[in-house]
């Protein structure tokens, strides 16, 4: 690879600069509240800079979303890595995603935003291809899971049911309990004190319907719970639960 002229990485650095204002003022001011105008201020260069960068702030968002959910790929893949049975592997999965939105809640609130009309409408059908992209990516990595699952024996689809059904109701169940955490209606409100517990309870619920094996009878998902904090995310039980991983459940 070439070396990286001055001028380069001027532009790139000057670009993670609107990047990181303009995640800033979101966060404090909300979609409304950035605007382009702001966010030169905020990078002190003029508007014509930033928009030498992105032709409008939502194209901004969809690039901060990416990010995030990139971040969260990283997460996943690592937890995918567990060495158990394909069942026990979603699982780490499952764990991993609510991790994630535990510990970096305001990567929600662009999950929460960016598929919206008011978004979706004014990008680039180039931003929205990178975006599915990037979440895709996570996808896949799921479902290699579940034909594993397949290949092996623990799970037999039914005629009429593909890999992706399975999936997309995992995938939905926890995007919309991430979701939830910051709804107007909360799971406090429901009188629910675990939602994440909630969440992966009702994951297996799912999974036993559909027949995996091990079912939740016959194994020990709460060990399996406890050995994928200990050996494929440590540093997240520290960061939640202020300790080592040790017999703490998910």
């Amino acid at each position: 690879m070439g070396t990286i002229t001055a001028k380069k990485q001027e532009i790139r650095n000057r670009e993670e600069l609107v990047l990181e204002v303009a995640r800033s003022l979101f966060l404090k001011r909300g979609y409304h509240g950035l605007t382009m105008a702001r966010i030169a201020k905020a990078a002190d260069c003029s508007k014509a800079t930033v928009y030498q960068h992105f032709p409008c702030k939502e194209e901004i968002i969809i690039a901060l979303t990416v990010r995030s959910v990139d971040s969260q790929h990283a997460l996943i893949e690592r937890a995918a890595t567990f060495r158990g049975c394909p069942r026990e592997r979603m699982l780490a999965v499952g764990i991993a995603t609510l991790v994630f939105s535990r510990l970096n809640p305001d990567d929600a609130r662009f999950f929460q935003i960016v598929g919206g009309e008011a978004i979706t409408q004014k990008v680039s059908e180039v931003s929205i291809w990178q975006l599915r992209t990037a979440g895709l990516r996570t996808v896949n990595v799921m479902l290699g899971i579940l034909r594993d699952a397949v290949a092996q024996g623990d799970l037999t689809l039914t005629p009429g049911h593909r890999p992706e059904d399975l999936i997309y109701n995992f995938w939905v169940l926890g995007e919309g309990g991430k979701g939830a955490q910051s709804s107007w209606l909360s799971p406090a409100d429901w009188g629910i004190s675990d939602p994440f517990g909630t969440i992966l309870r009702t994951s297996h619920i799912l999974a036993d319907g559909y027949g995996w094996r091990p079912l939740s009878t016959e194994w020990d998902y709460e060990e399996a719970a406890r050995r994928i904090w200990r050996e494929v995310l440590p540093n997240e039980h520290r960061a939640v639960f202020g300790r080592p991983p040790d017999t703490t459940v998910a």
